[in-house]
């Protein structure tokens, strides 16, 4: 049976690959050392230490979410979260995790990597930042618990924040930039915000576009595609899919059953 080689240079970070679907066990090496590696089950991942060079030869269809972790990016949200030196991720050569955390998380980010022209920048930077978190307190070689900060935001920290989310409908705002400008962390931003608002930021803008939309069904002839553009989503059909889910009926359907 011939296989597809597969070498990865040697970088300062992590690289987690989660299995979308089983996987044959392939030949492996870690800094040319063979290591036995077991066939890899439909939601298992593996945390290679990029420090390390990792080469491999690989049977069969190979379906997996890879996800590069920095050691910059730990070392700033272990800052942001005020939590003790963690020096590593606990990996282990040859040994895939099961995770459902892991898996669900890598999940909902398939939407975005199967269609980044509707990807909502905020959601993804959170589903992220979700992943540092779990990965920092079940994985790092000092374990540590993520403080909870309380209080909100600031009045003029609400204000700008929602400014700036409106600004950018369309989502094509970070969770850096906003934090930035409030002055705040990334993770102090976005639990601020949510104990502000009630709502996380991406979903807060989600909620405003469908206001929006409503308000343009029931008080313009717009057609249900121009609406969507101008609620800033990327097509009708995401439009619809997004539409049903907060307001429970198709936009067209809705606009008839409340239109005077």
């Amino acid at each position: 049976m011939s296989g597809t080689p597969v070498s990865l240079d040697r970088n300062n970070g992590y690289l987690l690959c989660l299995q979308r679907h089983a996987l044959l066990a392939p030949n492996y090496w870690i800094d040319g050392r063979s290591v036995p590696l077991t066939p890899l089950r439909t939601g298992q991942f593996l945390l290679l230490d990029l420090n390390q060079e990792h080469t491999s030869i690989s049977y069969g269809n190979v379906d997996c979410i890879s996800t590069y972790i920095s050691r910059d990016a730990l070392q700033r949200f272990r800052e942001e979260h005020d939590l003790p030196m963690m020096t590593s991720l606990r990996t282990i050569d040859g040994m895939a995790f099961d995770d459902d955390t892991i898996r669900h998380l890598g999940e909902m980010l398939m939407p975005a990597l199967e269609r980044p022209e509707t990807a909502n920048r905020l959601f993804v930077d959170h589903v992220i930042l979700a992943l540092l978190s779990h990965l920092t307190a079940l994985y790092g070689e000092r374990t540590a618990t993520v403080r909870t900060v309380l209080g909100g935001l600031a009045p003029w920290q609400e204000r700008r924040a929602k400014e700036m989310i409106l600004a950018h409908i369309d989502g094509r705002v970070g969770l850096a930039e906003l934090a930035s400008a409030c002055e705040l962390s990334r993770s102090h931003f976005t639990r601020a915000f949510k104990a502000t608002t009630g709502s996380p930021p991406f979903q807060w803008l989600l909620i405003q576009r469908i206001e929006r939309a409503k308000n343009l069904l029931l008080n313009s002839n717009l057609p249900i595609d121009q609406i969507a553009e101008q609620c800033g989503f990327a097509d009708p059909s995401h439009f619809t899919r997004t539409f049903v889910k907060f307001a429970g009926l198709p936009p067209g359907r809705w606009r008839r059953l409340h239109h005077r």
